[in-house]
C-alpha cells in the first residue's frame, strides 16, 4: 500500500498510545479509537471502519455488507428514515460510506462546530438502524438498479474476470456489490443476523481527523458508542493456490477499446515483501518515467493508458498491469508486458530507477497528508487491515530501506508468468479481426490591493499575481490562468492538445528528462484547456522552488510542441474518446453537451473533437501557445511560503517576452437556445437508461442569479438530503444515481438534472425529474428548507477550501473570471442573501421548454 502517512514516535502508556501526531485509545467495549488534532482548517472528519466486508460473507448473503451500507441511512433509534442526510447536509457535510472485501468505513467531513451534532448521528446511525422494511424494499430497487449499472462497464467486466482466475477458493472470490438473485431474494432477518455478528463497537475502528480537541473528542466517542463488550468473531480462510500456469479469459462486450488486466498473487498489506512490491509498481507503471509508460506507450505506442499497482489485503493481495489499448495490439501488448517484467527478473533496477521510486513515493505521501479525508481513510485502512498502527507509523521508513536487489528477487518470486492470470476485454467486432503484433533587472510590482489573506500585484509586464502566504506547511501550490481558453480557438480542439503537449519537452529537456526530473523533485506540473480559460496548475515545495521556476519558464516559454509528441497526443485524445463511448452516461453527456451551446466552444463535445482533432497541426499548435500567455491576460494565484520579492522578479521575467491581444469576455456571445432539442441513442443489451435534461443559465457574473442558481441546486439535487433524492430516489425507488448540476462558465452557464433508471421507468422518471423542476416556478420554498441547503452549500464550500491548491486555484479563478479574489469573502453573504421569492423568480427565468434532453436506451 503506497501513499500512506507517516507519522512520529510512539509511546506506549497504559491503555493509550501517545504519538506526535495522534491518540490511539482502546476503549472497554472493545472499539479502537483514533484521534489527530488538525486545526489548519474549521473541518472535521468522522470516519468509521467495520472490520468486516465480501470476506465475511457466503453464498446465500453475497452483497450483505454493501445492501446495509445503503439501509444504515434509513433510519435509527433516534433518527427517522432521511433525517440523517438531510440534518448533516443541511450543515454542509459530505457524507458516504463504502464496502471493500475487507471492510466497510462510513464517513462524515463537516465543519468543526458542528462535531458533536455528527459524531452522535453518526454513531446512531451504525448502533441502532432500524432497517424498516418499507425502506428495505425501496432500496433493494436501488441496489439492484446500481448492479445491474455496473453490469455495462467493460472495467468491471475485466476485473471480475481476473478475481475469479485468482481467487476459486478463498472469499476473495466474492464480488463486493453482490449479484442481483440474491439481493432481490435476501431477508431482513438474514441482514439483521450479519449485523449483529459484525456490527459491534469491539469490530470497530473510528478514526477522527480535523480542529478538535482530542481529550473532549474522546469522552463523546465514549458517551455516543457506549456499548456491552462483544468478543469479534475470529475466522481462518481457506488458503488459495498459486497459480502454476497461466491462466487467459478474453471477453467480448460493446465496447469500442480494449482493456487489459495482468494480476498476479502478491502479499498481504503488512508482509516485509509489500514494500519492495510496492517500489517496483512504481518503477513499473507509475507516472511518465516508468519502464512501461517510456516503453510500451511511449515508444512502442501498444497502449494509450498503462499503470501498475501492488494492493495488499488483510489475507493475501494481488500485483496489478492495468492497459487500455487498440485492439489490433492486444497481443503484442501482452508480449511486451511480460518481456519487461523478464528484463527486469534478469537485469534488476537500477539507483536511478530505485531512488526515483522512492522519491515518487515518498512526495505522493506528503501531499496526501494535506487532506484531513486522506489521513482519516489511511489510519482506517492500516487498522482493519493489520490490527495496529505500526505499518501506518514505519510505511516510508520501510520503504527507505528497500534495496535494487529486493526490487529484484521480488519480482521472480511473484510476478513469474506461469503465475499470472490475464484478462482481456475486446470489443464484439474484435471478434473477426486479426490481431496485429505490428506495433535583467525588472521594474517593481504595484500593489492594487489586500484583504486578510491575500496581495493582489500588477507586474511590470501586465500580469496580475495573488500572493497568499501560508506556513502552514513547506507546500506551495501555484495556479495560472490566462483567459480566453477555447474560446480563443479556430479549430476545436486545439487548446487541449496544446496542454496535452506543453510537458512533452522543451529546449533544455527532452520529454524523458523533463518527467524525470519533475519526478525526481517531487514537482507536480498540469496544463490544461476549458471553455473559459487556459490553465496551468502546479504542486512543489519550499525547498523545490526555485527549480520549480525554472521549470515553469521553460513549459511557457520554450515548449518545443514536438510532431511526434502531437501525434501521440492526438491518438491518445481519439482513442480516450473511443473508450468513453463503452460506458451509457457518457453517451448521454456528450450528446447532451453537443446542443445545449450548439456551435460554441461552451459545446465541444467528444462527437465534435472526433471530427476536429485530425485536422490540428503542428502550425496550429504553436499559434495558439504563442498567443496564450500574454501577460495581460494572466492570473497567478499562490498559496505558500515563498519570498515574495523572488516570487514577483521570477513571474515577471517568466511572462516578459510573450505577445498577443488582451482578452476581454464582453466581446463574445453565447447564443440562447430558441426551442428544445431532443437526442436518443440506443445501446444494446443495456441495463439502465440514463436521461439528462438541461437548460441555458446565465454566467458567473449575473452574481443575483448565479448564487439563486447554485442554492436551487443545492436543494434540488445535491446529495441525500435533495428534493430529487428523497422524492424519485427514495419514495419512487426509481434509481441508484441522480442529481442536478449547475456549471456556469465566465459568459453562460447550464443546469441539469440527471437520472439513471430501469428502462420500463423512462417516461415516468422524465416526467417526474421535470415536476420537480418546474414545482420551483410556482411553490415558494419554505424558510427552513432554503436555509438547509444555503447551510449545506456553504458548508461544502468550506471543505473544498481545503488544501494549498484548493484555495490557490479557487481564488485565481474568481480574478480571473471578473469577480475578483474578494469574492471569496463575499460568497457566503450571496448565497445567504437568496429568498424564496428569487427561486421563484429564477426558476421562471430560466426553467422553459427550451432545454435539450438526451436519452440514451436500450436498443
Amino acid at each position: 500500500m503506497k501513499k500512506l502517512i507517516i507519522l512520529l514516535i510512539t509511546i506506549f502508556f497504559a491503555n493509550i498510545v501517545y504519538a506526535g501526531d495522534f491518540n490511539v485509545y482502546k476503549l472497554e467495549n472493545g472499539q479502537t479509537v483514533v484521534i489527530q488534532e488538525v486545526k489548519t482548517n474549521p473541518i472535521v472528519t468522522i470516519d468509521t471502519w467495520i472490520k468486516t466486508g465480501s470476506i465475511n460473507e457466503n453464498a446465500q448473503n453475497n452483497g450483505v455488507s454493501h445492501f446495509l451500507e445503503h439501509l444504515f441511512f434509513k433510519g435509527s433509534t433516534n433518527h427517522a428514515p432521511g433525517e440523517f442526510d438531510k440534518i448533516l447536509e443541511t450543515k454542509g457535510a459530505i457524507t458516504n460510506a463504502a464496502t471493500s472485501k475487507d471492510f466497510t468505513h462510513y464517513y462524515v467531513t463537516i465543519p468543526s462546530k458542528d462535531f458533536d451534532l455528527a459524531l452522535e448521528m453518526h454513531s446512531d446511525m451504525l448502533l441502532h438502524p432500524l432497517i424498516p422494511r418499507k425502506e428495505l424494499e425501496k432500496e433493494r430497487k436501488v441496489v439492484i438498479e446500481e448492479i445491474m449499472k455496473d453490469a455495462n462497464s467493460p472495467n468491471t467486466l475485466v476485473y471480475d474476470n481476473l478475481v475469479n482466475m485468482l481467487y476459486t477458493n478463498h472469499p476473495y472470490k466474492r464480488k463486493v456489490i453482490g449479484k442481483a438473485d440474491i439481493i432481490s431474494t435476501i431477508q431482513r432477518e438474514q441482514i439483521l443476523d450479519y449485523y449483529n455478528k459484525y456490527y459491534n463497537p469491539s469490530n470497530m475502528v473510528t478514526v477522527i481527523v480535523g480542529d478538535v480537541d482530542a481529550a473532549s473528542a474522546i469522552e463523546k466517542v465514549k458517551f455516543d458508542f457506549n456499548g456491552e463488550y462483544k468478543k469479534p468473531i475470529k475466522h481462518v480462510y481457506p488458503k488459495e493456490k498459486i497459480l502454476t500456469s497461466q491462466a487467459k479469459n478474453t471477453a467480448y462486450a460493446d465496447t469500442q477499446s480494449g482493456y487489459m488486466l495482468i494480476g498476479f498473487r502478491g502479499t498481504r498489506i503488512d508482509d516485509k515483501d509489500s514494500y519492495a512490491l510496492d517500489v517496483l509498481s512504481t518503477i513499473l507503471g507509475d507516472g511518465r518515467s516508468s519502464i512501461f509508460y517510456r516503453t510500451i506507450k511511449e515508444q512502442k505506442q501498444l497502449a494509450y493508458s498503462i499503470g501498475a499497482v501492488n494492493t495488499g489485503f488483510k489475507d493475501d493481495g494481488i500485483f496489478y498491469i492495468s492497459a487500455n489499448f487498440t485492439p489490433d495490439k492486444c497481443a503484442k501488448l501482452e508480449e511486451s508486458i511480460f518481456a519487461e517484467i523478464k528484463n527486469v527478473q534478469k537485469h534488476g533496477v537500477t539507483q536511478e530507477q530505485l531512488q526515483l521510486a522512492k522519491n515518487i513515493i515518498e512526495r505522493d505521501t506528503y501531499y496526501e497528508r494535506e487532506s484531513i479525508s486522506n489521513i482519516a481513510g489511511e489510519i482506517g485502512y492500516t487498522f482493519v487491515t493489520t490490527d495496529d498502527i505500526k505499518y501506518y507509523e514505519t510505511y516510508l521508513d520501510n520503504i527507505k530501506k528497500v534495496t535494487a536487489e529486493d526490487v529484484k528477487r521480488v519480482a521472480i518470486k511473484y510476478l513469474g508468468k506461469d503465475k499470472s492470470a490475464v484478462s482481456i476485454v475486446l470489443p464484439e467486432t474484435s471478434k473477426e479481426v486479426k490481431i496485429s503484433n505490428i506495433t535583467k533587472t525588472e521594474l517593481p510590482a504595484k500593489l492594487i490591493s489586500e484583504n486578510e489573506n491575500t496581495q493582489k500585484y500588477e507586474l511590470s509586464n501586465g500580469a496580475t499575481l495573488l500572493l497568499t502566504p501560508n506556513k502552514v506547511n513547506d507546500i506551495v501550490a501555484i495556479s495560472i490562468f490566462s483567459k480566453g481558453g477555447e474560446l480563443t480557438e479556430t479549430i476545436p480542439g486545439t487548446a487541449d492538445l496544446t496542454a496535452s503537449v506543453l510537458t512533452k519537452g522543451t529546449k533544455k529537456y527532452s520529454s524523458v528528462e523533463l518527467a524525470q526530473f519533475l519526478e525526481d523533485n517531487g514537482i507536480k506540473v498540469v496544463p490544461s484547456a476549458n471553455a473559459d480559460s487556459f490553465a496551468i496548475t502546479v504542486l512543489t515545495t519550499k525547498n523545490e522552488y526555485d527549480k520549480t521556476m525554472d521549470i515553469l519558464n521553460e513549459v511557457i516559454n520554450n515548449a518545443t510542441l514536438d510532431d511526434y509528441e502531437i501525434e501521440k497526443s492526438r491518438t491518445d485524445k481519439l482513442n480516450a474518446i473511443k473508450k468513453s463511448k463503452d460506458i451509457p452516461l457518457n453517451l448521454a453527456i456528450d450528446n447532451y453537451k453537443t446542443y445545449i451551446f450548439e456551435n460554441t466552444p461552451y459545446s465541444i463535445s467528444n462527437k465534435i473533437l472526433q471530427k476536429t482533432l485530425p485536422q490540428i497541426t503542428q502550425e496550429d499548435i504553436k499559434a495558439y501557445y504563442d498567443k496564450a500567455f500574454f501577460p495581460q491576460n494572466v492570473v497567478i494565484s499562490i498559496n505558500g511560503n515563498v519570498d515574495k520579492e523572488k516570487t514577483i522578479n521570477e513571474f515577471t521575467k517568466i511572462f516578459n517576452n510573450k505577445k498577443g491581444e488582451k482578452f476581454d469576455y464582453s466581446k463574445y456571445s453565447i447564443p440562447s437556445l430558441k426551442e428544445g432539442k431532443k437526442i436518443t441513442t440506443s445501446v444494446k443489451d443495456l441495463k439502465t437508461d440514463w436521461i439528462i435534461i438541461g437548460w441555458q443559465t446565465p454566467g458567473v457574473l449575473s452574481r443575483k442569479d448565479y448564487a439563486a442558481l447554485q442554492v436551487i441546486d443545492s436543494l434540488l439535487g445535491s446529495g441525500m438530503s435533495s428534493r430529487l433524492f428523497k422524492n424519485l430516489r427514495d419514495k419512487d425507488g426509481l434509481a441508484y444515481q441522480l442529481g442536478s448540476q449547475y456549471s456556469p462558465n465566465a459568459l453562460k452557464g447550464a443546469f441539469i438534472v440527471y437520472i439513471g433508471t430501469n428502462p420500463e421507468n423512462l417516461n415516468y422518471a422524465q416526467s417526474r425529474m421535470l415536476e420537480e423542476v418546474f414545482r420551483l416556478k410556482k411553490e415558494f420554498v419554505g424558510s427552513k428548507e432554503l436555509q438547509e441547503a444555503k447551510d449545506k452549500l456553504l458548508g461544502h464550500y468550506i471543505i473544498g477550501q481545503e488544501t494549498n491548491l484548493d484555495k490557490a486555484t479557487t481564488i485565481g479563478w474568481f480574478e480571473a473570471s471578473g469577480r475578483g479574489y474578494k469574492f471569496d469573502d463575499q460568497y457566503a453573504q450571496l448565497i445567504n442573501s437568496v429568498t424564496e421569492s428569487d427561486i421563484i423568480e429564477v426558476a421562471n427565468k430560466y426553467f422553459n421548454n427550451n432545454y435539450v434532453l438526451s436519452i440514451v436506451k436500450p436498443d
